[in-house]
């Protein structure tokens, strides 16, 4: 025969007490390591880094940002192409600025990765079709105008 045993009021509710403080406390250290994973994940963006950079009282801050991406397509006895790919700056660029940075200058350069050629279909010569990016460089240099406490 099993013995059942019946715990008190009390000793249920101090049991019900400690599933809900355990509880709480799993939330508050989910919560945490959620935080601390965006806090980690903001700094490896170029406003977070200068963020970084002003806290540590760099006097410039340079990025780069991929500003187009181009894939190269051969097709088979028709020719060749690129796929693009663009994006737009400015958001990051702004957010930088707001920083405590101000936009110094800005240049572009084109990284080929890449090609495809094929010879023309009936035809004398070559398709060829090239994969690469642009990249934006951009240089800072410090402004305490600019700063906007987040």
């Amino acid at each position: 025969m099993a013995f059942i045993s019946k715990k008190s009021p009390e000793d249920q509710a101090q049991a019900a007490a400690e599933k809900e403080r355990k509880r709480k406390e799993a939330e508050e250290k989910q919560q945490t390591e959620r935080l601390e994973r965006d806090r980690r994940a903001f700094l490896a963006t170029p406003v977070g880094q200068a963020r970084q950079c002003f806290e540590q009282g760099d006097l410039l801050y340079q990025c780069s940002l991929n500003v187009m991406s181009q894939q190269a397509i051969i097709v088979k006895m028709v020719g060749s192409t690129t796929t693009k790919q663009t994006t737009d700056p400015v958001v990051v660029l702004n957010a930088v600025c707001r920083e405590g940075w101000e936009l110094v200058n800005g240049s572009f350069v084109f990284v080929e990765q890449g090609q495809q050629s094929r010879d023309k279909f009936m035809s004398s010569g070559q398709n060829v079709a090239i994969k690469g990016e642009t990249l934006g460089y951009y240089l800072f240099k410090r402004c305490e105008a600019n700063r906007h406490e987040a």
